[in-house]
Order: C-alpha cells, then sequence, then structure tokens
C-alpha cells in the first residue's frame, strides 16, 4: 500500500462513487465527514514510510505509486498538507448542508482535493500545471447552471488557469534542456519568468487579478469560497516545492525582491479596490487576493520563520474566508442583495450575520482579539529590514479597514424599523462558533494557534 493511493486515488475513487449517490443527501454528507475526517487523522497519527498494523495484519506505507509513467510521491513533509485539505474539507462539507450548497458540490469537491493533492505529489513536478487544470474543469459544473448564463467570471477564470498551464509546461522543457548545460544564464532566466508568469496567471497577480472577484460575484457564495479559499494555498504550496527543487532559482538574487514587490502590489491594489466596492461578493474576491499576498510576503523571507508563519497564516485564514463566505451564502437565502445600499440598518435584524462578517474582515486586517493579529505582527517584525514595504503593506490594509468602517457604519446606521432577529437557528450556531474560533485565536494565540502548530510541526520534516 502506497501513500498516494490513500490520499489520491481513494478519495477520487470515493468522489466518483458519492457522484451517483448525491440523491441520497444525508447519506453523501455523513459519508463525506466521515471519511476526510479520517483521512486528516491517518494523516496526523500515521508516518508515511512506517507500518500500518490492521488487526494482525501488517502493511508498509510506501511513498511512491507509478502511475501511467509519473511518479507520485507522498512524504512525511507532505502530512502537513494532508491534514490541512482533508479538515479543511471537513469545514467547508460541515458548512454546505446548513448553507444548502448544491447536492453535486461534496462530490466534485473530493474530486477536486484528490487532484490537487495529486498536483502537489507528482514528479517531474512541471506536471502539476496539468493535474490544477483537470481540477479546475472539474470545477466548472460547480460554478454553471441551468438558471443563469455562463458569466465573465467563470470564462476567466478557465482562460487564466488554462494559460498558466503552457508557461508552467514549456519552462519545464527549457529547465530539461538546461541539465546538460547547467551554466547557461539565459536559458534559466528565461524559464524563470515563464514560471512566474504561470504562477501570477494561478494567483491572479495584478493585472491578471480580473477574475477572481468577477468569479466571486457571479457564482453561488460558497462554492466560491471553497474554491477561492482551496486553491491559492495549493498554489503557494507547489511554488515551495518548485523553489526547493530548483536550488538555482532558491538562491537567485532577484527571487526575493520579486516575491516582495508581487505581494506587496497584491495587498495595495487588493486593499484599494476594496475601499471602492459596493458589493460584498466582490469585496470577498479582494480579500483573497490580499490574503495571497500576504503568503507571498511570508514566501519572501526565505528562511524558517517566513515559513512558519505561512503555514501557520493557513488555518485563520480559511476560517476568515469561511466565514465570510458562509456569511454571503446566508444573505442570498434570506433574499438580501449584497449591495452596501441594500444593508443600511439590517444589524437589527441580522446581528450575529453581520458581526460575523465585520470579525472576518477584521482578522483578515489583523486587528488586535482578532485571529490575524498575532500572524500579522509577526510578520511586520520579519520586514523590518525593509521599511519601505512596510509601509506599502500598511497602506494596503488601511485601505481594507477603510472599507470594513464603511461597511460597519452602514449596518448601523439610519433605519426606520424595529429591533426584528430573522436569523435561523442554524446559522446561529455556525457563526457564533467561528466568531468564537476567530477571538480565541486572536486573544489566546499561543495556545490555539501555537498550539495546533506544535501538533503540525511534528509532520513537517523540514520547512
Amino acid at each position: 500500500m502506497s501513500a498516494p493511493l490513500v490520499w489520491i486515488i481513494i478519495p477520487f475513487l470515493v468522489s466518483v462513487l458519492l457522484w451517483f449517490l448525491q440523491t441520497k443527501t444525508r447519506l453523501v454528507f455523513f459519508v463525506s465527514l466521515v471519511f476526510c475526517a479520517l483521512m486528516g487523522l491517518i494523516a496526523l497519527l500515521q508516518p508515511i514510510g512506517g507500518i500500518v498494523k490492521i488487526g494482525p495484519t501488517s502493511v508498509e506505507l510506501k511513498t511512491t505509486l507509478i502511475l501511467l509513467g509519473r511518479s507520485f510521491i507522498l512524504e512525511n513533509k507532505d502530512r502537513f498538507f494532508l491534514v490541512f485539505i482533508n479538515f479543511s474539507a471537513v469545514f467547508w462539507f460541515l458548512g454546505s448542508r446548513i448553507s444548502k450548497a448544491p447536492t453535486k458540490f461534496i462530490p466534485l469537491s473530493m474530486a477536486i482535493i484528490s487532484l490537487l493533492t495529486a498536483a502537489l505529489a507528482v514528479e517531474p513536478f512541471l506536471y502539476s500545471a496539468i493535474l490544477i487544470e483537470l481540477g479546475v474543469i472539474i470545477s466548472l459544473p460547480l460554478l454553471i447552471n441551468r438558471e443563469m448564463p455562463i458569466g465573465k467570471g467563470v470564462l476567466r477564470y478557465l482562460i487564466y488557469q488554462s494559460l498558466a498551464m503552457p508557461f508552467i509546461l514549456l519552462a519545464g522543457w527549457i529547465l530539461s534542456g538546461t541539465q546538460a548545460n547547467p551554466s547557461d544564464a539565459s536559458q534559466l532566466q528565461i524559464a524563470a519568468l515563464l514560471l512566474g508568469l504561470g504562477f501570477a496567471f494561478w494567483l491572479g497577480v495584478f493585472p491578471f487579478h480580473v477574475w477572481i472577484p468577477e468569479l466571486s460575484s457571479e457564482s453561488n457564495p460558497y462554492i466560491a469560497g471553497f474554491l477561492l479559499s482551496t486553491l491559492p494555498p495549493v498554489f503557494l504550496l507547489i511554488i515551495l516545492k518548485y523553489l526547493n527543487g530548483l536550488a538555482w532559482l532558491k538562491e537567485a538574487a532577484f527571487l526575493t525582491p520579486t516575491l516582495q514587490a508581487v505581494g506587496a502590489v497584491m495587498i495595495v491594489t487588493g486593499g484599494v479596490w476594496a475601499a471602492f466596492q459596493t458589493n460584498l461578493k466582490k469585496l470577498f474576491g479582494f480579500l483573497v487576493i490580499i490574503e495571497s499576498g500576504f503568503s507571498l510576503l511570508c514566501i519572501s523571507l526565505q528562511n524558517q520563520q517566513g515559513n512558519e508563519l505561512f503555514y501557520l497564516s493557513l488555518i485563520p485564514h480559511l476560517l476568515s474566508l469561511g466565514i465570510f463566505a458562509y456569511t454571503l451564502t446566508s444573505l442570498k437565502r434570506y433574499q438580501i442583495e449584497p449591495e452596501l445600499n441594500n444593508l443600511h440598518g439590517l444589524i437589527r435584524n441580522y446581528p450575529i450575520l453581520f458581526i460575523a462578517l465585520i470579525s472576518s474582515l477584521f482578522s483578515v486586517i489583523g486587528l488586535p482579539l482578532f485571529a490575524g493579529f498575532s500572524i500579522n505582527l509577526a510578520l511586520f517584525e520579519q520586514l523590518t529590514g525593509y521599511p519601505a514595504l512596510v509601509i506599502w503593506t500598511l497602506v494596503g490594509y488601511a485601505f481594507l479597514m477603510f472599507a470594513a468602517s464603511h461597511l460597519l457604519i452602514i449596518l448601523i446606521g439610519h433605519y426606520d424599523g424595529k429591533w426584528v432577529f430573522l436569523e435561523q437557528p442554524s446559522d446561529l450556531f455556525f457563526l457564533v462558533i467561528g466568531i468564537f474560533g476567530l477571538l480565541m485565536m486572536g486573544i489566546f494565540p499561543s495556545v490555539f494557534i501555537g498550539g495546533v502548530w506544535k501538533i503540525f510541526a511534528s509532520l513537517l520534516t523540514s520547512i
């Protein structure tokens, strides 16, 4: 038995089975929760390469699976990703039933997660671009339905993600040719440029960012939330894998300033557009851009602390974006248009809903008492040697703070109606837990973030 068989092949087969059982919504819901939780626990507790005891029999959990001439390798250092992706799936699947996501959401999401895991495991790693493209294609049925035509966001999502594949494959082809002459600097620079363009299309770096807010505004908020909170972390982990696998690129003098510039540009542009945004769905898209910029700044440090901050930030970022996406889905169910002009004084009718929305915004900004505070503060401490970079990053977060303050003023503004609470109990349960999680991570970061990190750190042989 091999680790890729356990975390790639079997989940994909289970997703196919659940696709044919999707009319049995309760069965699909509980099977997916139990299965993903089990996959996460196995990754947490079972070392890859060790012996698995199943009753009286013992099976070695090998690291490699050969499939279609390609090697899929999952090692102990990949267990962090396996734990994170499977428990994040549990998080999204739990909310899917309350938010009444389409029945096809769970089986297709499981298939996407298995393909993303395969993209991280495949060797040579340039083939990850093909597997990412397959995941994007499988995600299209989630974004398209009979009620509305295909919008610009979906088309641009497909186009930009597809454009990334030839750039990365071409870079891989050039790199394979440089093995005979590794000192050819011009070839290496061209390969680095092509890789950079491919990653820019993947992450939505300015000016290739337009598909992110458009996709979030046109699609089901919960589905868009799942895709936009799952794909960027995987892309960033693949970037880390490329950097660790290409020594010449990791040691290149241009790498750190390039990553820092791109990260700062994503934060500043995301913050500026968020400040002048009147649609909450598009605002969510700009939050995704800002979070990706933050992660790039962590990676740009090129040291142990920067990588630890990147891994640590995945948990509060997932919770913040998940709560924001859930509130948008709830607004849709309550038939409230997510335009600022329609939200005047509505905190009097939906207090927990909008408190959760504001809390997720404050967490992304990194205000004290919220989950993002300790992570953002730690990053700024690491960036003290780059004052210009810190100033530009703070400018981006200042614009986002303006957007959050504007939204808060509108929510508590003049309203002729009375205080009437219209929230459903299921929403209250999910949102209160989310708000509590953001506050506990902010007030006790050493316990709720550092404690989780101590568990996950044991899974990483090298960061």
